[in-house]
């Protein structure tokens, strides 16, 4: 017994600070999307609605199985449709599907009762439930940026990685659920989760499959031509893909203007640069996905408007609050123009009495001038 509680103890302590690193990576991430990404306001979705399209994860996950096994997956297709009826297809894969939804809700139920803060959950108020869900969100937003590591995979990691970022989104959408006590339990559970990611904006899915796709077809590329000459891997590829071939045909063209022997290359850190580049196109694009699923769980299971609407990467109080500050400088301005406009003239009145005595005296002075002048001129006359 007292080395099983050690033991649970030990694990304890590193589930501990494995969240809290977790966190601050999240908060980092967060922090960097708010500054390079637009403020995004966020949907609540009205879950048990029958009518909802189907979520863009089980789109591409059957994309990736293609490009991963090529013309072998199209060979099986067309057989299998031939044998296996279509309805019986699809409840395979719903079922699939499903699994992967009950993996993601057991990984939530493990993990969310070790944070001490939620066994408390019920005493909490809506600003200490928010904060528990924000910690909770970027513990997730980190998990799903880490998946983009399976990009060093190439081709078999893009797989990886779409099948990791829908566990890493689902699990998110059941532990917020449990933090704002209204959890997702059973099929109709699984059900609302996956309505919930079908109606987040996922659609730069499709451009991260796109580049990770590339980039793994390029890769390839580059692999069997270390071994077998650019030149000759060209032409390869140009036989197989019609639609390559001009493009192909081009390079040899310009190669051979130029006088480049494309055999001659040294690919070598190409190669090399080509993994890390997957790897930056993936945690970049994963992390702005999670934030879409994060943000309309937010504003789906937040009991107000105003802690819904705090998407994570929405920055607009701070805009509101500088919209503010600019408007009352403003006024400001215009207050000490006016004063200074009512005193120049209180000191235009105060200087115009003195004006008009000055005046006054030297009217006085020039009729003084003027009246001895005359006696003066009469005084020769008489004489």
């Amino acid at each position: 017994m007292a080395k099983r509680s050690t033991l649970s103890k030990g694990i304890n302590t590193i589930g501990y600070f494995a969240r809290n690193n977790l966190e601050r990576m999240g908060a980092a991430i967060d922090s960097m999307n708010a500054k390079t990404g637009k403020p995004s306001h966020y949907k609540a979705v009205d879950l048990g609605d029958e009518d909802y399209q189907q979520d863009l994860f089980r789109e591409q996950t059957l994309k990736a199985t293609q490009q991963l096994l090529g013309t072998r997956f199209a060979t099986y297709g067309k057989y299998a449709k031939k044998v296996v009826p279509n309805s019986l297809f699809q409840s395979t894969v719903d079922g699939a599907f499903a699994q992967i939804a009950k993996l993601a809700a057991t990984w939530s139920q493990i993990d969310l009762p070790n944070e001490h803060r939620f066994a408390s959950v019920a005493s909490l108020d809506d600003e200490e439930r928010y904060a528990l869900a924000t910690d909770i969100a970027n513990q997730n937003r980190a998990l799903a940026t880490i998946g983009g590591l399976t990009g060093l995979a190439g081709l078999p990691g893009l797989l990886a990685d779409t099948l990791w970022l829908l566990l890493v989104s689902l699990r998110t959408v059941y532990q917020l659920a449990a933090v704002y006590n209204k959890p997702l339990t059973g099929k109709q559970g699984v059900k609302m989760a996956y309505e919930l990611l079908a109606n987040a904006d996922l659609s730069k899915m499709q451009e991260k499959q796109a580049l990770l796709a590339g980039i793994g077809i390029g890769k390839g590329l580059l692999d069997n031509a270390q071994s077998n000459g650019l030149h000759s891997e060209l032409k390869n590829l140009g036989l197989k893909n019609k639609n390559v071939n001009f493009y192909a045909e081009q390079v040899d063209n310009i190669a051979s203007q130029v006088g480049i022997d494309l055999d001659q290359i040294n690919l070598s850190w190409i190669r090399r640069f080509l993994p890390g580049t997957a790897v930056v196109v993936g945690m970049r694009y994963n992390s702005q996905l999670i934030d879409e699923v994060i943000g309309v769980a937010q504003a789906t299971f937040a009991p107000e408007a105003k802690l819904a609407n705090r998407a994570i990467t929405d920055d607009s109080g701070s805009e509101e609050e500088v919209s503010k500050t600019a408007s009352n400088d403003e006024k400001g301005a215009d207050k000490s123009t006016d004063s200074k406009n009512a005193d120049d003239k209180s000191n235009d009145e105060r200087k115009d009495p003195e004006d008009k005595e000055s005046k006054k005296d030297n009217s006085n002075k020039s009729s003084d001038s003027k009246s001895k002048s005359t006696d003066k001129a009469a005084d020769k006359q008489n004489k």
